[in-house]
């Protein structure tokens, strides 16, 4: 019984120190989850190009998947996409972009990084639209805790009804490889637009 607690005592440390892992500067992963978003009234209509306005606050659900991978220790590429949908529409997103990730300490960085965005709506009340544009983001990704870091990050789309958005994720790291992740987003564009995902990431 000694030798199994002092084998105990042993391992724990080492356990600890391997959950106590730091991905402020890792951007290489992998991340799936679920996304429920509400749209207030009128702001379906960019996406689907004017010829259909909801005229209420309407919610949808779906699923998201995001990736990431570092090219060098501070460039680095990424990509997005996900759907929400209701009984009677759809909004379909992809994302890609490549960027740079400005280290200021092992806690802290500010990455920066441009791409495409395009959105596909489908609705019972009009034709399908799709469009797509160039995009911007810049944020801060900080370790404020053993096993908890914050990315929060603005965007803005260059659409002709352009879109704004600042996104909060939290990821509770596990080790060096499982987080779970909890974010919040907040757009603007024709109307305002808010939502949050939960799911799972794994880092590489």
């Amino acid at each position: 019984m000694i030798r199994l607690i002092s084998a105990i005592l042993l391992v724990t440390p080492s356990f600890f120190s391997l959950a106590d892992s730091n991905i402020v500067n890792n951007l290489s992963y992998v991340g799936i989850g679920y996304k429920q978003a509400r749209l207030d009234a009128e702001a379906m209509s960019p996406y689907l190009d004017g010829k259909y306005v909801n005229d209420e606050a309407k919610s949808y659900g779906g699923l998201y998947i995001n990736l990431g991978f570092n090219v060098t220790e501070q460039f680095f590429v990424d990509g997005y996409a996900d759907f929400i949908t209701r009984f009677s529409s759809e909004v379909d997103t992809w994302r890609v972009g490549g960027g740079y990730n400005i280290l200021v300490q092992d806690r802290v960085s500010f990455p920066v990084s441009c791409g495409i965005v395009n959105y596909r709506a489908d609705s019972d009340y009009s034709s399908s639209f799709s469009d797509n544009a160039g995009y911007c983001k810049a944020g801060v990704r900080g370790q404020v805790a053993s096993h908890w870091l914050i990315d929060a990050s603005y965007q803005h789309e260059a659409f002709d009804v352009s879109k704004d958005t600042i996104n909060i994720t939290n990821v509770f790291q596990f080790g060096s490889v499982f987080g779970l992740v909890a974010g919040f987003e907040f757009s603007e564009r024709k109307e305002s637009e808010r939502s949050f995902n939960l799911g799972v990431q794994f880092s590489m």
